[in-house]
């Protein structure tokens, strides 16, 4: 053994000296660790070494951790706080290693307090810990309710937490507010007056409850009402952000149908976890132009999304380090976007490669485990399991704390995305979420639940304060949201948009239309070959007619010189000769023009290829129909005339390349014959720029695999009857190339073929988009399936009209109060005033617009009977009549006699008013 030398030993104890001698002396008094030491970690140390961190190898999650220190050896020597190795960090003595290394420095009595703890034993007190703590609302529980038959579960639970506060059960308000509320709450919509009368005179007990079901049971109103709300939180949208260059892909369609069948959620979320063709746009998210952010990354918004809107877990800030608002790390974060990359998926930290690459797991391994080695469709499918399991009890609860708050004005749990703080009332949160669960996952019957309670129609009352406790009282006055807003000054003004603004929504779902002739696809059985070859002939024989043409004058010519006498000139001469030979050279083009020509190898097709193909279909109308929409869906570009007339898009779905379009087709009908031509390219191309036009020539024309055409028109009489419905079928008459002027309605198409329908099953494909050059992987270098926008787009034209705001784009109006672009997950909206809304509402051109729109519409019956049109617009904007000073008022604004202005004043001025923006 080799002995030490004693000199070592006196530098060691003269350096601990020289050391101790720097530091702050130890607090001359005992320290009290749970009200001195334990704060100073909590603000110090925990964001890196506690919680399932251990930055440096150092943990202090226990005694025992903490003792053990880290990478540099052990962290304190009890009994000698001037040789612990935290003590000399804290203290700052050397520049270059303090801790913390962020935030405020410790005081000297701060290092004081922790060397007098040291010196002291270090006592921990058993039972505190900075230990991770196990995660809240996460696991199903039961609660037994007290046996109370008649009374609705939430007010049951309710009772005892009032009694608790020491608060009286508010009494239920009376029924014209209840009416009020439950409309705007349910559907979105103010009751009409016809509708509260109905109610008020209703001498049913159950009454309230029966509203609430006829409610829920309007399906379209309902779908309208709450796609506003999962608009929102799954960033679903119509224009905006990603949609131009395809790198966002709507899920209306989708999600419309889920709302009008009453999806269950658990099944909800399952196709949008694991998703459909129909249901990938939520969790690709957007591919945003240009270099972004690695958190902005299409994986990592998965994982972001999935988790705040289904889990209510806020990964934004773990997307680029370690959160400091939660326990969630970068590893989490990147854990759960594993799942949804298609490659290895390194971590990157605030925008530094880690070189260490992610395995997909789940934030909460305790509810299942996701196997690296699966591939991604089945590890979705695994994801999607673990998320719907029974096992997860935070799915339902952080459902339920969205309807609770999006009915109450406030959640259970606020806020919305941290659902794992405490609930203010646990047994009321659990025992929604365990019956939700048990009764399928069925949105409605929680909706219900809740608004048939005595908590819901309690009167509204105003939030807490900044730092005053939350105590529940009832629902919170609300605002109508931008939505709610805008349908309410529709339905005032009468003025419901036709068509909505994308053309992805089924309206066959639910019931909403019916009775449909639905068109079949179609397309030529002429060999493609014929087209080619009829361009060659047609071309041919113009040639010809020009060369025999040139040849009869040469001959003229000829013959007049000869007719006086004379020898024709040489010059004569030869230009009869080339004139002949032009003959012949014409008619040898012309005869090998008509020789059968083989198809053109291959998909790609030589430019002189690209023709017409050309359909017809003549009708008859007795009288001009009061509305005329028509629907087409083609692989192809292509172009409609009616009568010989274009017909412009009204509306054409960009997403799909522009190959499906509503055609407005009333102002080109006549009464008597009629004749529909739609021309069809031969070819479809990818949009290129100049440089790629060069470079990928074969881009340019494409031949199809599989070509189609679909069209449908509804011809609503003006008498009211049942609408004439013109759809392609196999009476159309189809041509490749054809002669003539075949757009005329007099054009003799007898001698053309039949359309041919495509086998079922079979539904043509836009393979342009798909064409080189592919600059990224999104959805504008997809092919353009068609068939599964057949029933949507005919539905939509034959659908009644009614479009409210929900299915529309924005407008200035909506963009001030607070309608978002949803970019990103809305969980709720702003309800704070702002300038921005002042100035529109008072001075904003959309809303005067309407309004004015709305007094053209009203200006006879308010002269008519004035106070009986003030009457009716009180009992339409408030659900109660005016007082007899309001009255008095109203009459004086409108004037004897009213005009459309002063009826435009009175409509703004009551839209402007409180109690008409609010839910009370």
């Amino acid at each position: 053994m080799k002995l030490i030398p004693p000199l070592f030993f006196a530098l060691a104890s003269m350096a601990v000296a020289a050391t101790d001698a720097k530091l702050p002396p130890p607090a001359n008094r005992p320290i009290d660790f749970e009200k001195e030491i334990k704060p100073l970690f909590e603000a110090a140390c925990i964001k890196c070494h506690a919680k399932g961190k251990d930055k440096g190898g150092f943990s202090l999650e226990t005694r025992d951790s903490f003792l053990k220190g880290g990478d540099t050896g052990a962290a304190a020597v009890i009994g000698k706080s001037g040789e612990s190795n935290i003590v000399e960090l804290v203290a700052g003595l050397d520049p270059d290693s303090v801790m913390p290394k962020k935030g405020s420095r410790w005081t000297a009595e701060q290092v004081g307090i922790l060397r007098a703890w040291i010196d002291q034993g270090a006592s921990w007190p058993k039972g505190i810990t900075f230990a991770k703590p196990p995660p809240q609302n996460l696991k199903p529980r039961d609660v037994a309710l007290a046996e109370r038959p008649s009374v609705n579960p939430v007010d049951n639970l309710l009772a005892g937490y009032f009694a608790a506060k020491g608060v009286e059960f508010p009494t239920p308000v009376e029924d014209r507010i209840f009416v009020r509320r439950v409309y705007l709450d349910l559907v979105g919509l103010l009751p009409t007056p016809e509708q509260l009368e109905s109610f008020l005179h209703d001498p049913a007990p159950d009454k309230r409850a029966q509203l609430v079901r006829r409610l829920l049971d309007d399906k379209r109103n309902y779908a309208d009402h709450w796609l506003t709300f999962w608009n929102d939180l799954l960033r679903n949208d119509y224009k905006g952000t990603g949609f131009i260059d395809g790198g966002r892909k709507q899920i209306s369609g989708w999600l419309y149908r889920a709302l009008l069948e009453n999806m269950p959620y658990n099944r909800f979320v399952a196709e949008l976890v694991n998703p459909t063709t129909a249901s990938e746009g939520f969790s690709r998210g957007i591919i945003w132009r240009g270099t972004v952010n690695a958190s902005m990354l299409p994986p990592m918004q998965a994982a972001q999304n999935i988790s705040q809107v289904f889990l209510g877990v806020n990964l934004k800030c773990a997307s680029c380090h370690d959160s400091f608002v939660n326990d969630w790390s970068l590893a989490d974060a990147y854990g759960m976007a594993a799942a949804y990359s298609d490659q290895k998926l390194e971590l990157v930290h605030c925008d530094k490669p880690t070189g260490k690459i992610a395995s997909p797991r789940f934030l909460y391994p305790e509810l299942g485990a996701l196997d690296p080695a699966l591939p991604k469709p089945e590890r979705l499918q695994r994801l999607a399991e673990i998320i719907t399991s029974p096992k997860d009890g935070r799915l339902a609860r952080t459902l339920v704390n969205r309807l609770w708050s999006r009915l109450l004005g406030r959640g259970l749990v606020e806020p919305l995305d941290d659902m794992e703080k405490p609930a203010w009332n646990r047994d009321l949160l659990d025992w929604l979420a365990e019956d939700f669960a048990a009764h399928g996952y069925d949105i409605k019957h929680t909706i219900e639940v809740i608004a048939t309670s005595r908590a819901y129609q309690a009167p509204t009352v105003e939030g807490p304060g900044e730092k005053e406790e939350y105590v529940f009282g009832g629902p919170l006055t609300r605002r109508l949201d931008a939505e709610q807003f805008a349908d309410a000054i529709t339905s005032l003004a009468g003025d419901w948009g036709r068509l909505p603004y994308s053309l992805e929504f089924d309206f066959t779902a639910g019931g909403i239309v019916t009775g449909l002739d639905m068109p079949q696809w179609i397309w030529t059985d002429e060999p493609v070959q014929l087209g080619p070859q009829r361009l060659a002939i047609k071309a041919a024989n113009s040639a010809l007619a020009e060369a025999k043409k040139a040849a009869a004058a040469a001959q003229k010519k000829a013959g007049e010189a000869t007719a006086q006498g004379n020898t024709p000139t040489d010059e004569v001469k030869a230009e009869v000769d080339r004139a002949t030979a032009a003959v012949a050279a014409a008619q040898e083009r012309l005869t090998a023009a008509e020789q059968p020509r083989e198809a053109s190898p291959g998909p790609v097709l030589p430019e002189t290829d690209r023709h017409r193909v050309v359909f017809r279909k003549a009708f008859h109308l007795d009288a001009l129909p009061a509305e005329a929409y028509g629907a087409i869906l083609v692989s192809q570009s292509w172009q409609v005339q009616v009568n010989g007339r274009e017909v412009k898009a009204k509306q054409r779905d960009g997403f799909r390349n522009g190959r499906i379009a509503l055609l407005d087709l009333r102002p080109m009908l006549k009464v008597g014959d009629n004749e529909i031509v739609i021309d069809v390219s031969s070819h479809t191309e990818k949009q290129m720029n100049d440089i790629e036009r060069s470079k990928y020539p074969g881009s340019l024309i494409h031949l199809n695999k599989q070509s189609g055409l679909a069209f449908y028109a509804r011809l609503v009489p003006a008498n009211g009857g049942a609408p004439q419905q013109i759809v392609t079928d196999g009476d159309w008459r189809v041509r490749r190339a054809p002669e003539g002027r075949w757009g005329a309605v007099d054009y003799a198409d007898a001698g053309w073929a039949h359309a041919q329908a495509l086998p079922a099953g079979v539904t043509p494909v836009d393979e342009g988009p798909s064409l080189e050059p592919i600059h990224r992987a999104d959805f504008a270098n997809l092919p353009v399936e068609l068939g599964s926008q057949l029933i949507p787009v005919i539905s939509t034209v034959a659908q009644p009209g009614h479009i409210r705001a929900s299915l529309l784009v924005s407008d200035p109006l909506q963009v001030a109060l607070d309608r978002p672009n949803r970019e990103v997950v809305i969980p709720e909206r702003s309800t704070a005033a702002t300038t921005l809304q002042a100035l529109e509402l008072t001075n904003g051109s959309t809303l005067d617009g309407q309004l004015r729109k709305a007094a053209a519409r009203f200006a006879p019956e308010a002269v008519r009977d004035p106070s009986a049109w003030v009457d009716r617009i009180y009992r339409s904007a408030f659900s109660r009549p005016p007082s007899t000073e309001e009255r008095a008022v109203a009459l004086e604004m409108l004037g004897n006699p009213a005009t459309a202005d002063s009826v435009a004043d009175f409509l703004w001025a009551i839209v402007n008013l409180p109690e008409f923006q609010l839910i009370n």
